[in-house]
């Protein structure tokens, strides 16, 4: 939902977001001088041109999607009803954005240990900096309802911070030597998704609507669960291949349901998102 001119209050709320965007970027070059004294120039480096580009990638998107932050629709509101447009950011929104860095600094560390000798300590600060990200996963949600914030920016921002989330922090667990390759599946399942829906609607072919399923939460939330023990060293190394897979294996399981039914090979009764109908 774009503005065709910005409304003053979604000018207002551009203009948070790159005051708040340059203070993340400063704090995240801040961070990489720290890191100096120690590891090697060359890690410490990595870590923040890696990191400072997820900040600002981050902050870029949340920039575009500014005009999104209206309240969401309720059940009882009707399509004629305009929508309550904020010019803040709120305090949900913002605790998604240090969830994002907090990733962005997870990304850091996979860098890092590309160019240098991975250390316990690497594993250590990538647990509990994803577990922090996981734990505040609920807090937002919860302020969101509490303060009759929820707007449909908070929840975009919501699902591209945990996508990138179980990117990344697998990604790092497995450069780290604390995941097992495979589980790279998990980060890359809902791009994958997403990519063949983009393909579906480019070539004409019909895409139909997700019923609802409490378990994708639920699935999405185990992962969230099992990633930060995988990458605490020691802490339960021989059960995490066992564990890993099965967490894994619910989850792609449930992306190849949900791929039936939004092409229509199951329930395809269900009503039809967008499209030309054409041969599939």
């Amino acid at each position: 939902m774009f503005e065709e001119s910005p409304s003053p209050a979604t000018r207002q709320t551009q203009r948070r977001v790159l005051g708040t965007g340059v203070l993340a970027t400063m704090a995240t070059g801040c961070v990489g001088l720290a890191l100096t004294s120690s590891v090697s120039l060359v890690s410490a480096t990595t870590w923040t041109a890696v990191a400072m580009f997820a900040v600002v990638g981050l902050w870029g998107y949340t920039y575009v999607y500014a005009p999104e932050n209206v309240a969401s629709r309720t059940a009882e509101q009707s399509d004629t009803d305009d929508p309550r447009v904020y010019d803040t950011l709120g305090l949900p929104t913002s605790v998604t954005l240090v969830r994002g860095t907090l990733v962005a600094g997870i990304a850091g560390v996979a860098g890092m240990v590309v160019f240098g000798p991975a250390t316990e300590w690497m594993a250590w600060v990538a647990a509990i900096a994803y577990g922090l990200a996981a734990a505040l996963d609920s807090v937002d949600g919860f302020l969101a309802r509490r303060l009759g914030r929820v707007t449909d920016l908070g929840g975009r921002l919501d699902t591209t911070v945990d996508a990138f989330g179980l990117l990344a922090a697998p990604l790092a667990g497995v450069v780290l030597g604390q995941l097992p390759w495979w589980y790279l599946s998990v980060g890359a399942a809902r791009y994958v998704f997403v990519a063949g829906l983009w393909w579906r609607e480019r070539t004409g072919r019909p895409t139909f609507d997700l019923p609802p399923r409490p378990s994708r939460r639920v699935l999405a939330g185990l992962q969230m669960a099992v990633v930060p023990v995988a990458l605490a060293p020691g802490v339960a190394d021989a059960w995490i291949p066992f564990v890993a897979g099965v967490a894994a294996s619910g989850l792609l399981l449930g992306f190849g349901r949900d791929w039936l039914y939004v092409s229509g090979r199951i329930e395809p009764q269900a009503r039809v998102r967008a499209t030309t109908p054409t041969k599939d």
